[in-house]
């Protein structure tokens, strides 16, 4: 890299950096902090989370099912070499969000 062009990414460094430094406290209270969380019952934000769970058991079991049929369409994919561990992998993942989503009950 040319110096001018360093010198300019350092400028837009510190720029970023003090634009950061000053908007932070302004925007501070104007979102919900962590511990405010979902609000409702207790009831609400499990049915919430089971929700959640069912979903990414869902998507880990696609992903499972898909590193299976695509094993070995494209060389750039890791499926391509590594498509049995990866399955099991997701199959894996994929049971245990359902056992969590169910002992939620």
């Amino acid at each position: 890299m040319k110096p001018k062009t360093v010198s300019r990414l350092s400028f837009l460094a510190w720029l970023l950096l003090l634009t950061l430094f000053f908007t932070e406290p302004l925007l501070a209270n104007k979102f919900e902090t962590i511990g405010g969380g979902v609000q409702g019952s207790t009831k609400v934000k499990a049915e919430y989370l089971q929700i959640v769970a069912y979903v990414a058991g869902g998507i880990f079991l696609v992903a499972g099912v898909l590193a299976i049929v695509l094993r070995d369409r494209n060389a750039l994919t890791l499926n391509y070499t590594m498509w049995k561990s990866s399955s099991v992998f997701f199959f894996i993942l994929s049971i245990g969000a359902f056992v969590v989503a169910l002992l939620m009950n």
